[in-house]
């Protein structure tokens, strides 16, 4: 029975990777607690992804940074992340009701929090633009990956995907996550991912009845689990593969 509802919910998110559509779009100008200046533009489609970018428009080099997350009816939760992967300490969570945005800025670093102020909207910039646009299966990238400091222990934590092809629309993983505990795993050789578009769902790794799926995009990949919380005992530590992974290799 837990196999049969696993394909059930296989079957379900394949249809869904065949209908992602943009459901939010958002541009503002304002500040951080009225000392630092920014400019913020983001989009989410109807699978709960997020994505933007956030640029600090009085540094010397004002270069916008990539902000990915999730999206829940009018609210956005998005970490920053850099072209290498890091995760910056820069953590988002914003509400948008009748055209008008508020929320706060977290840096985790030093535990700094900020309110967004005089927010106003304004056009959505070009250089924001696409950050959701389905990835092409010949457009997989051979490594994804994220990390972050852990001031509190010293420690860099992350995560990455490395694939290769395996024919047409078929590709084998290695994977490995280390938020605080570790999950990894990987494709069986004569079992590769097969994608439906930008998406895959793999059941059933390590011989356990974990599975995830994972959503393409131009800069990053999101893994989500699709089977219930008891499987995250195929890594004996409660964690999963689950996360936000940087294209840092074509």
């Amino acid at each position: 029975m837990k196999r049969f509802l696993i394909s059930i919910m296989a079957s379900v998110a394949m249809f869904a990777a065949s209908a992602q559509s943009i459901t939010h779009r958002y541009a503002f100008e304002g500040t951080l607690d009225g000392k630092i200046a920014i400019q913020l533009a983001f989009e989410a489609n109807d699978i709960g992804i997020a994505a933007g970018e956030i640029t600090y428009t009085k540094t010397k080099n004002p270069t916008p940074i990539l902000i990915v997350g999730t999206v829940e009816e009018n609210s956005f939760y998005m970490y920053e992340y850099l072209s290498d992967g890091k995760r910056t300490g820069g953590y988002l969570a914003i509400e948008v009701k009748n055209g008008k945005m508020k929320g706060k800025w977290h840096n985790f670093d030093n535990d700094k929090e900020y309110s967004f102020t005089a927010m106003r909207s304004i056009a959505f910039p070009k250089s924001a633009e696409g950050k959701l646009m389905p990835e092409s299966p010949d457009h997989i990238g051979q490594h994804y990956g994220y990390w972050f400091h852990n001031a509190n222990v010293d420690a860099d934590f992350g995560g990455h995907f490395d694939f290769r092809g395996a024919g047409k629309n078929r590709v084998h993983f290695e994977a490995a996550n280390v938020p605080m505990n570790i999950a990894e795993g990987r494709s069986e050789e004569g079992r590769p991912a097969e994608l439906q578009g930008n998406h895959f769902t793999y059941l059933h790794m390590n011989e356990c009845d974990y599975g995830f799926e994972v959503y393409f995009y131009p800069q990053f990949m999101v893994a989500r689990s699709v089977t219930c919380n008891e499987t995250l005992e195929c890594f004996g530590a409660h964690t999963s593969l689950e996360g936000v992974y940087i294209k840092t290799k074509q």
